[in-house]
């Protein structure tokens, strides 16, 4: 089925490139935890049911030899078997459309709230509210009904979330060596306007390298460092204080962007931000990696510190500029498992699904591969793997290291470098968090779509620039506001407010 269905995605779509899922010892790497249940075996007869479950990231040669491994643990529990497709980032998601559009055969897949929702009112993923009720006996164990049914619009379950971080705390990130080259007090950064005086320092000892990382796309600084609930999407209204409020907000128009805004041109102008910042796509690893990056703003969790030095080589001191995280409204949507319309076998699809949360065994075959193999054993009380000798990232047989994607990363290995109590941090890093007072809560907005399409068109011509630090707010901003105005943003902002309260309402 496989070869099928990649055989007549390829032949309709353009060449792709494939894209790295993951690095080593990042916060997509598995832990080891005991699963909190599992699903009762099946007594059912007759040939085993195959349930495709598509996934994004790379290709792994040895798929096929664990996917044996895993149908070794579903055929004499479940009656089914599992059938992986990854497609590649650069493309998955026209590929996924042209799947669930036609008649291929897709029973799971890897999606976010945003997009189910577009999926569900095109009739392409299932309601699975009822399958939770049946099958979603580790579910319910991790999460309660009440989240594992979160994501939803009147009662419609477009999907079940994955359990990986719930919120994050933005922080800047700085190459530890230059931290203590020249003699950073970071008890003196409270804020991100304190890293001033700290580029200054860095800068008159290293000219040539740039001193925060900036670019034009949806991972600019100051993105990096908003605190606002997008509400699923920020570019149709936001609340800038979703703890506090319930007001929908125009996020291009608040103090803080504009604030925000105004400073990184500031370090632009100053040289700490690089001259390429408004055109530049280029991925921050890259930079970092070629020796030339001391900083940037990113989102903290307990596993950054691991991601960040196995993906880039240096140690990083970190220092986040709040206290707790914030749980918000699309915290448990962000990545979540829905199944498809084309599904044959909806209740075995969700067995298999809710089978996978209660199993390291699966989680770890799906995430690292095979045991002896793929990866070895290097510390079991901890739960630490590693490679196995002449074993590398460029020669494994199958090493899919992308732990957020599946569903339940908490309770499979670790890698070798990872906190031996990461997964224990994460969860307590998870319930340190304070909700939005959105929680749960998506946007509707097919009803919209011009408006939204216009408004996204005016953003992609003024954000970047002033996101990323190279656009004056001063000349910029106003003829940003006015465009979004023309394109009638208070109109959907009106809307979104008008759904917030209904759902509200109903809590």
């Amino acid at each position: 089925m496989k070869k099928k269905v990649l055989a007549g995605i390829l032949a309709a779509t353009m060449a792709f490139s494939m894209a790295a899922c993951g690095s080593t010892g990042s916060s997509s790497d598995s832990g080891s935890s005991a699963a909190s249940g599992s699903t009762a075996k099946t007594e059912e007869k007759g040939e085993p049911y195959t349930v495709t479950m598509v996934l994004q990231g790379s290709q792994q040669p040895d798929e096929e030899r664990i996917e044996e491994k895993i149908n070794e643990i579903l055929e004499p529990e479940l009656n089914a078997k599992l059938d992986i497709v990854v497609l590649p980032w650069a493309s998955a998601s026209q590929q996924l459309q042209l799947m669930l559009s036609g008649d291929e055969k897709i029973d799971l897949l890897y999606t976010n709230a945003t997009t189910a929702v577009q999926y569900m009112h095109s009739g392409q993923i299932m309601d699975m509210s009822e399958l939770i009720d049946k099958y979603g006996t580790n579910l319910k164990d991790i999460y309660g009904e009440d989240i594992a049914k979160t994501n939803q619009i009147d009662g419609f379950v477009y999907g079940v979330p994955n359990q990986i971080e719930r919120g994050s705390i933005p922080a800047i990130f700085m190459r530890k060596d230059l931290v203590e080259k020249y003699n950073i007090n970071t008890d003196e950064i409270k804020e991100p306007k304190d890293m001033e005086k700290v580029f200054e320092t860095v800068q008159a000892g290293e000219p040539d390298m740039t001193m925060l990382f900036s670019s034009n796309n949806s991972d600019t600084p100051l993105s990096r460092l908003s605190r606002a609930d997008g509400l699923g999407d920020a570019n149709t209204g936001a609340l800038m204080d979703q703890t506090n409020s319930t007001t929908v907000e125009n996020y291009f128009a608040s103090d803080w962007y504009k604030e925000t805004a105004t400073m990184l041109h500031d370090w632009y102008q100053k040289g700490y931000i690089s001259k390429d910042a408004g055109t530049n796509t280029e991925n921050w690893r890259t930079v970092c990696k070629a020796g030339n990056l001391f900083s940037l703003f990113f989102a903290y969790h307990p596993g950054t510190p691991v991601e960040f030095q196995s993906s880039t080589g240096y140690e990083f001191e970190i220092v986040p500029f709040y206290d707790q995280p914030i749980i918000n409204s699309s915290s448990y949507g962000g990545i979540i498992f829905s199944v498809a319309q084309n599904s044959e076998n909806p209740e075995k699809a969700m067995q298999v699904l809710d089978y996978i949360y209660g199993s390291p065994e699966v989680m770890n075959l799906l995430n690292w591969g095979e045991e002896g193999t793929d990866y070895v054993v290097e510390d079991e009380e901890n739960g630490i793997i590693n490679y196995p000798d002449g074993v590398t990232a460029d020669n494994a047989g199958y090493s899919f290291n992308c732990g957020w994607e599946l569903p339940n990363q908490f309770i499979a290995y670790k890698w070798d470098g990872s906190d031996p109590q990461l997964w224990d941090k994460m969860q307590e890093f998870n319930a340190s968090g304070i909700e939005s007072k959105a929680l749960g809560f998506v946007f509707d907005n097919s009803e919209y779509a011009d408006q939204v399409s216009a408004l996204n068109n005016v953003i992609s011509q003024y954000n970047g620039a002033l996101s990323s630090g190279s656009g004056d707010p001063e000349e910029l901003l106003p003829q940003f506001l006015e465009a979004l105005d023309d394109a009638g943003i208070d109109d959907v902002i009106a809307a979104k407010q008008e759904q917030l309260d209904a759902f509200l309402a109903k809590k």
